[in-house]
């Protein structure tokens, strides 16, 4: 993430509640797509135990 710059003397707080809105949005969908990553990861991996005979608890619900 790059801060593009600081609250100058011109920014009203209204446009810096913005541009913060903004940021928080765009950190939301990232981390939306890491937890889906994360997600079929550990599916991949329970899918290989059960394949392998062993019994798994899944733990993704």
């Amino acid at each position: 993430m790059k801060i593009k710059h600081m609250a100058g003397e011109d920014e009203s707080i209204y446009e810096r509640v913005a541009r913060l809105e903004d940021e928080v949005a765009s950190l939301r969908n990232e981390i939306d797509v890491l937890k889906g990553t994360m997600r079929n990861k550990i599916v991949r991996y329970e899918h290989k135990l059960i394949k392998k005979g062993k019994d798994v608890q899944s733990i993704i619900d």
